[in-house]
């Protein structure tokens, strides 16, 4: 477990031990340098899918390493041209075109981050991923603060204790409480700030959640989620857990939208640090870890619900909220 505080409820809604996925980005080392790295600490085999795609097979599923930036992911490059060189009557060497991605990817790799996503892993496993944050910025990878255009994220993927609606709720609820808190705590990056990725939940949907009447079924939760927050750009995004729970419901009312349905919450708030030094990813979930004990602490979360509901409908409050937190959290 290392450096990785442990929640209360350690089993996920099979009763199984809970896994929880993580995807760093990062920039400033070559692709090769990278999966050297992933190959010589964890034995992964590797999966080449593409120059900037690859997948490593492991114990507990495939990391994938990527440059992420859909032009070369995709191969859009090579397939463009070829078609375009067949139309002309010019026939291409392969090669040729495989040096355009590597230039292309040597000349991005600074302005697009490389991604790692790990495979779910068990939570007395999650040391494996800050021995993986010690090796890249060892090997000089860098994070969000090295640019200030670096709007580079650490993505937690924590899987649900429970699928029934009461459990989500509460944990929306604590999420909600928590958010202005969890961004002034996480001294998130402007960079990161002022994309379309993180936006904190709306008031209106705030006061509808927290009140003490608000009692919905599984299908109105869907729905009232989808209509207050139609959109991926959330620090929480609840899409991966609703389509996981109702594809079709969520499809209909955002069929444009990317989401991949898994049974897991979509903690997208914190920076990437790489190449600070002592930063470690077990820092940002250890913030998580306040979500989930407001979460699973009926009395708590009824205390702060109502008090923060009187919180946002004073014209005038003296205090900050997230400071009223923090100090609630030292003493609890």
């Amino acid at each position: 477990m290392g450096n990785f505080i442990m929640p209360e409820n350690i089993n996920n809604y099979e009763g199984k031990e809970r896994k929880v996925g993580c995807e760093l980005e990062f920039s400033n080392i070559n692709m090769n340098e990278i999966l050297s790295l992933l190959k010589e600490t964890y034995s992964l085999k590797e999966k080449k899918i593409n120059s900037f795609f690859y997948k490593l097979e492991s114990e507990y599923g495939d990391f994938v390493l990527e440059l992420d930036f859909e032009l070369l992911t995709k191969q859009k490059i090579k397939t463009n041209a070829i078609d375009f060189f067949e139309k002309v009557g010019i026939q291409i060497d392969e090669k040729k075109l495989d040096e355009v991605e590597n230039i292309l990817g040597t000349i991005s790799k600074d302005l697009v981050p490389y991604e790692i996503s790990t495979p779910p892993i068990p939570l007395s496993k999650m040391q494996l991923v800050d021995d993986l944050s010690a090796k890249l910025t060892n090997a000089g990878a860098h994070g969000t603060k090295k640019r200030v255009y670096n709007a580079f994220g650490l993505h937690i993927n924590v899987e649900l204790v429970s699928l029934k609606v009461k459990s989500i709720l509460n944990y929306l609820r604590a999420y909600v409480i928590l958010q202005d808190f969890l961004n002034k705590d996480a001294k998130v990056d402007i960079a990161r700030k002022i994309t379309p990725y993180i936006d904190n939940f709306p008031k209106e949907y705030i006061l509808k959640i927290l009140n003490s009447k608000y009692d919905p079924n599984m299908d109105d939760l869907i729905d009232d989620y989808l209509y207050f927050n139609p959109t991926r750009n959330r620090s929480l995004d609840m899409l991966p857990v609703f389509a996981y729970i109702d594809e079709k419901r969520v499809r209909e009312k955002l069929p444009k939208e990317k989401i991949k349905p898994r049974p897991a919450f979509h903690y997208r708030l914190s920076n990437s640090l790489i190449g600070e030094e002592n930063w470690k990813i077990s820092d940002e979930w250890n913030r998580w870890v306040f979500v989930e004990s407001l979460a699973n602490n009926e009395k708590n979360l009824k205390l702060l619900s109502t008090e923060y509901i009187e919180y946002l409908n004073k014209t005038i409050n003296l205090n900050r909220w997230d400071e009223r937190v923090g100090k609630w959290l030292k003493n609890h």
